[in-house]
């Protein structure tokens, strides 16, 4: 096939009904979903993240980041470990090592995203180092004060606990000496990130196998502290006003408020409890205290970098995509990590002027109805990326494992570019550099698949036939992945009454090879391809006109 330029009108033959009929027929067009998004977001990046373990070859970790700067790589992401830094005691910060790391990543080209890391490094998936909590800490306070109980009595110190009334403070402190001490880089610096909780997820630790937990068992519900059970029935109280009403609504007969507490069994509650009046407000208020949380760093951080760097500022949710299905304690992952609703989770994302990074972007719901996974976690990014661009959200992507091979990159392509998602953030760069700095078998699917830079194409079909309550698509192959048979998303296109003809913009990457073709769905829903020739064309780096002559 040809390749087409942009600005040149291309004439397709109309064909007859029947030979249309007969390629429906044939079930050789993949259907189109419901979605009508085909575009890039114009400021998508591509990130990579670096290790988790310190750098000890400065030279060598530059020679990494120029291959990756070479692969259209934008930014490196890297944790900034609270237990580094501030370890020597309260409000004593060494930052040598990560303005070193600063000064390697500009040496190399790149642009650098820092994660402010209160969490502790090892014990969650993926993790390589042990990297603990300021020791200094624990003096503040009680345990039950500073850390978080599960069901089981577990005491988890990978984060302070949100509900300690110095913990935003303890954070200020380390968000405005790295304000300080970074100002000097605010050219290299893209965006900061806050750790919100566990594996720097906005979540509770729910799923921790120090706490004897297992893939892929049900979450354990992390509001066991006293300070926690306080809280729970001052939230109540405050809702219901008297007992006797909180009663009536539960269908209970308490005495008093300190008589109300979390989930004494678990599984019953998962099973049965959550759908009760009581179970609805105890997730409710759950979920509640991550959102309090999270815009409680939210402001500190704004207070601290906005006049600074004058960057977004962003935290992360994880995705817990496993039990989502089951048929007897539906979403109990999800639950255990306060994730109960997610509309009302991302409002306090977009009360916080966070940026939101997601996870699981490479997974499939292959697993979504068999026992005992129940994970669907294509279907989860597809929801909270919906709320996210309905809440006006800017989206940034994550996988959740190592990505082993092409077709993992081509699951991530489709959600990136039919949901809007700003960037993604590959997990990490040990994937596609070696530690000579060569790049790995896996740096071309990666770069093609999802390092690219937008460019806007405005797509012109003149002399469509329509009919009225008609409208016209464009319709990609996949506009990234080359690939007709799934995930085939068209773009609106609207009727210009001046020009007399159809006209819509999307960003889409340069320097690549992509086909398309023009399509109508009339008023009834029905879809009707032209059929002919593809349309081919190398996407200039410039903004460019596509003509489609019918």
């Amino acid at each position: 096939m040809a390749i087409t330029t942009v600005s040149t009108s291309v004439l397709l033959r109309k064909s007859s009904a029947a030979l249309l009929s007969l390629v429906v027929g044939a079930g050789l067009l993949a259907p189109i979903p419901s979605a009508e998004a085909s575009s890039i977001s114009s400021d998508y990046k591509a990130y990579v993240m670096a290790p988790l373990t310190k750098i000890t070859d400065w030279n060598a970790f530059r020679n990494q980041l120029i291959t990756l700067k070479n692969n259209n790589v934008y930014a490196v992401t890297t944790d900034v470990w609270w237990g580094d830094v501030e370890g020597a005691g309260d409000n004593v910060f060494d930052w040598s090592y990560y303005k070193t790391y600063a000064d390697t990543v500009r040496a190399a080209g790149l642009k650098w995203v820092p994660i402010l890391s209160t969490h502790q490094c090892g014990g969650n998936v993926g993790d390589d180092c042990d990297i603990k909590l300021p020791n200094w800490l624990w003096s503040k306070g009680a345990q039950d004060q500073l850390t978080i109980r599960s069901e089981t009595g577990f005491y988890n110190k990978e984060t302070l606990s949100p509900w300690w009334s110095g913990t935003a403070a303890q954070y200020d402190e380390l968000y405005a000496s790295f304000a300080s001490n970074f100002s000097g880089y605010k050219d290299i610096i893209a965006k900061i990130y806050l750790s919100g909780g566990p594996a720097g997820e906005l979540r509770f630790p729910s799923y921790n196998t120090a706490d004897g937990w297992s893939y892929p068992s049900r979450g354990k519900l992390q509001a066991y502290t006293d300070s926690a059970k306080a809280d729970f029935r001052t939230a109540m109280q405050t809702k219901y006003g008297t007992v006797g009403a909180l009663n009536t609504a539960w269908g209970t007969s308490l005495a008093s408020f300190s008589d109300v507490s979390p989930p004494s069994d678990g599984d019953n509650f998962f099973t049965n409890g959550y759908k009760s009046n009581y179970g609805k407000d105890f997730l409710t208020w759950y979920q509640g205290v991550l959102e309090k949380h999270v815009k409680a760093i939210g402001a500190k951080a704004h207070s601290r970098f906005d006049s600074v760097f004058g960057v977004p500022v962003g935290a992360k949710i994880s995705g817990v995509h496993w039990q989502m299905n089951n048929p007897t304690m539906p979403h109990s992952a999800e639950y255990g990590a306060g994730y109960y609703n997610y509309s009302t989770l991302l409002d306090a994302f977009k009360s916080a002027n966070l940026d939101l990074t997601f996870t699981c972007l490479e997974m499939t719901d292959a697993q979504a109805n068999t026992a005992p996974y129940y994970s669907a976690p294509k279907s989860l990014v597809i929801q909270v990326s919906n709320l996210a661009n309905q809440k006006g959200i800017r989206l940034n992507g994550e996988n959740a494992l190592a990505i082993g091979d092409a077709g993992q990159y081509q699951n991530v392509a489709e959600m990136l570019f039919n949901y809007n998602f700003s960037g993604f953030t590959l997990l990490r760069m040990s994937s596609l550099v070696n530690a000579s700095g060569t790049a790995t078998s896996l740096m071309s699917s990666f770069r093609d698949a999802l390092a690219m830079t937008p460019t806007a194409v405005t797509f012109v079909v003149k002399g469509a036939p329509t009919a009225s309550g008609d409208t016209v698509y464009v319709t990609g192959s996949r506009w990234e992945m080359g690939n007709w048979t799934t995930g085939v998303y068209p773009l609106k296109l609207t009727y210009n009454s001046t020009t007399a003809d159809w006209r819509g913009t999307a960003y889409i990457g340069s320097g690549r090879n992509y086909e398309f073709k023009a399509i109508v769905k009339n008023s009834a829903g029905a879809v009707t391809w032209e059929p002919g020739s593809n349309n081919t064309l190398t996407v200039p780096s410039a903004a460019s006109t596509y003509t489609i002559t019918w």
